[in-house]
């Protein structure tokens, strides 16, 4: 069987002499293994395609549900990511969240699309990269079942529309003032970054990542959207290690 597919390279494993395994999030068919023959010589006329971060139009062969590269033509290559070591360890990061969130034969390609977004903000410099961070890990746990509620009290039904509410990074709720109890799990949001979180939430794919807060709340937001995505991928990730590491760098 053959696949016609939009995909994007977020992993690369060496195989013999000059071929690659490839991790790929598609447009049609979620995250899949691509054998790519031949593309490490450097006549491969899909080297460009089989590169990290590489964009492509891919036709697939498909046999006892393995995966082998026919053709593919470059749509965007992400190269400058790669020339900057901060911006390299975030699009590592937020990779290998895409792929640890997608689901093999998933035809929604909306994580394809929330990474593909954020890549281009995280290129062309359209957002900080907390900001940038703060709302990949936000929407892409909203477009997969964990919204975080930000608008109504868990409890009494109360609509939030106060200057602080308690936020359970657990739950994925909030309470008003009369109803918050701290069990350990709580955060105190500010009304401006709770309008952050639903405009990650709730606006247009283009336009999710674009708004400006302060730069306190700017890292009161990052800090929750860490907490609040690997709550729910019950998991860390050695690649967030790193990004950390590396924006200590000078």
């Amino acid at each position: 069987m053959r696949h016609k597919i939009k995909g994007i390279v977020i992993r690369e494993t060496p195989k013999g002499e000059t071929s690659k395994l490839l991790t790929v999030v598609t447009s049609s068919l979620g995250v899949i293994t691509v054998n790519a023959k031949g593309v490490r010589k450097l006549s491969s006329p899909y080297l460009k395609s089989a590169q990290l971060f590489a964009f492509s139009d891919m036709l697939l062969y498909e046999k006892n549900g393995f995966f082998t590269l026919s053709e593919a033509s470059l749509i965007a290559d992400f190269y400058p990511i790669r020339e900057d070591i901060k911006k390299y360890s975030l699009a590592c990061y937020l990779a290998d969240v895409a792929s640890s969130f997608s689901i093999p034969g998933d035809d929604s390609g909306i994580i394809l699309r929330i990474l593909l977004n954020s890549l281009y903000a995280l290129e062309n410099d359209k957002n900080s990269s907390r900001i940038i961070k703060a709302a990949f890990e936000l929407r892409i746990c909203a477009e997969c079942g964990f919204l975080p509620e930000v608008s109504v009290c868990e409890i009494c039904g109360e609509e939030l529309d106060g200057e602080e509410i308690t936020f359970n990074i657990t739950e994925g709720v909030s309470y008003c003032k009369n109803c918050a109890f701290n069990n350990g799990n709580d955060l105190f949001l500010t009304r401006s970054v709770v309008k952050a979180i639903l405009h990650i939430t709730e606006s247009e794919l283009t336009k999710f990542i674009s708004f400006k807060i302060s730069e306190k709340d700017e890292e009161f937001l990052s800090a929750c959207a860490e907490r609040f995505l690997l709550s729910r991928a019950e998991r860390g990730f050695k690649t967030l290690s790193f990004y950390k590491h590396c924006e200590e760098l000078p």
